[in-house]
């Protein structure tokens, strides 16, 4: 590369770096504030949209759900209240006060009451009772027929031994029975929930005092056995309202489970000690242990709504003493149905994403764009530029010879134009000194 090329070279440099900074710079300084101006504002929007998600989440589902479990219940407290007065009715019926009294007298005559408690069951081991009043007998049948939700009903004279009994008991005394004392002393106990053998059935006891309305005298205790097959189709029936399809679960204050609908309530997980949701329950469940009667909660994965039944008030048009059951109802629903039924608000995410994405691409394609323009014109300008002051030291090189050439055509710039005409003056000025210096030799 010889002089008058690097010359070139370095002037042609020179010219394309402040052509290049004055427009690719400009652009993509720009380009780049433009971004980061958008990108803020898609951030404030997609973090506005998502407390409005969240806020709707917790709002609206969490509060639907909190009130359906409250509605549950309720509707468990006032379907155990009827069940409490339907025994309660049955130990006040005047056949089963009169059949207790008459049975006790019987008892007695027979020498029960002075025998030690293992010979009166050794006497009665396959016969239960006695058979004082068959008419007691029709009548707890007659009430086991019209009241279902009961797997067993029979009754005792104040000694404890059986009187009417609708399926054979296990034992006939049945006084040395927690059940039995409580409810003599206290007019009502209701019992944990067992896996009751002559029933076959999971169920609940209550156990209602016998009361002789002439006497205002006890005579006797009666036991009905309430299973919870009816609780468990309650839970099932509501976890079908919840929107979008969820789970229900009935646990007694200690974690043990009553119902589940999502195991179809399998006997295994029923009243199992080893399934104890209060220690393996997941956060949202352990909040309703030590919640207020109702409330809801939130996770990433579930939504979880949840009531306790009701206690002493519930029941006192039943007995004044009952403090309830103390169950807790709770109700789950995944968060994903949650926002997938909103399809606008996830529409509206989605398109928020999308945005994100084009932003990014139409900033990546404009500065790509501005660089490859600003570089087109930068090396246009700068090859023009030198091509025109190249031409212009020939016309001066030439003109210092004494060679008269005719002026280049350059455009714009103007002060190249003036210095092109400058030179071409110059050059007839020299071309004129050199002709008369040699006509005088």
């Amino acid at each position: 590369m010889n002089a008058n090329e690097r010359s070139s070279l370095a002037l042609r440099n020179l010219l394309f770096k402040p052509c290049l900074l004055g427009v690719g710079l400009p652009l993509v300084l720009v380009g780049t504030f433009s971004f980061l101006f958008l990108t803020v504002q898609l951030d404030v929007i997609q973090s506005n949209f998502a407390r409005s998600r969240d806020a709707f989440t917790r709002d609206v589902a969490g509060t639907s759900l909190q009130s359906l479990a409250d509605t549950a219940a309720r509707q468990l407290d006032a379907f155990l209240v009827e069940r409490i007065g339907e025994a309660k009715a049955w130990s006040t019926a005047s056949v089963v006060v009169e059949s207790a009294s008459a049975a006790h007298a019987r008892h007695r005559a027979e020498g029960l009451t002075e025998l030690p408690l293992e010979a009166v069951e050794d006497r009665f081991r396959i016969q239960k009772s006695l058979r004082t009043a068959p008419w007691a007998d029709t009548y707890l049948r007659q009430q086991l027929t019209s009241a279902p939700h009961f797997a067993e009903i029979f009754f005792t004279d104040r000694n404890g031994y059986n009187v009417a009994l609708t399926n054979p008991t296990s034992d006939f005394v049945q006084s040395d029975e927690d059940w039995w004392q409580n409810a003599w002393s206290r007019g009502l106990s209701v019992g944990e929930i067992e896996y009751d053998d002559s029933a076959g059935v999971w169920s609940v006891d209550i156990s209602l005092r016998i009361d002789d309305p002439a006497t205002e005298q006890a005579v006797g205790v009666m036991k009905t056995v309430l299973a919870i097959e009816p609780v468990q189709q309650m839970a099932d029936r509501t976890a079908t309202a919840i929107p979008g399809g969820g789970r229900m679960q009935i646990i007694d204050n200690s974690g043990v489970l009553i119902a589940e609908t999502s195991s179809n309530h399998a006997r295994g997980r029923i009243i199992n000690p080893e399934v104890n949701l209060r220690e393996q329950g997941s956060d949202s469940v352990l909040v309703a242990f030590g919640a207020e009667r109702t409330g809801f909660t939130t996770d990433k994965e579930w939504i979880t709504g949840f009531a306790r039944t009701g206690g002493r008030d519930a029941y006192a048009g039943v007995s004044e003493r009952f403090e309830g059951f103390d169950w807790i109802v709770i109700l789950q629903q995944p968060v994903t149905r949650v926002t997938g039924s909103i399809g606008m608000l996830a529409a509206i995410d989605d398109r928020l994403r999308d945005w994100r994405l084009m932003l990014a691409a139409a900033f990546c394609t404009m500065a790509v764009s501005s660089i490859l323009f600003a570089l087109v014109l930068a090396s246009r300008s700068a090859r023009r530029l030198t091509a025109s002051m190249q031409s212009i030291r020939e016309m001066a090189e030439h003109a210092s010879t004494g060679k008269l050439t005719a002026p280049p055509s350059i455009e714009q710039p103007e002060e190249l134009v003036r210095l092109n005409e400058a030179v071409h003056r110059l050059t007839q000025v020299l071309a004129t000194v050199l002709r008369r210096a040699q006509q005088s030799r």
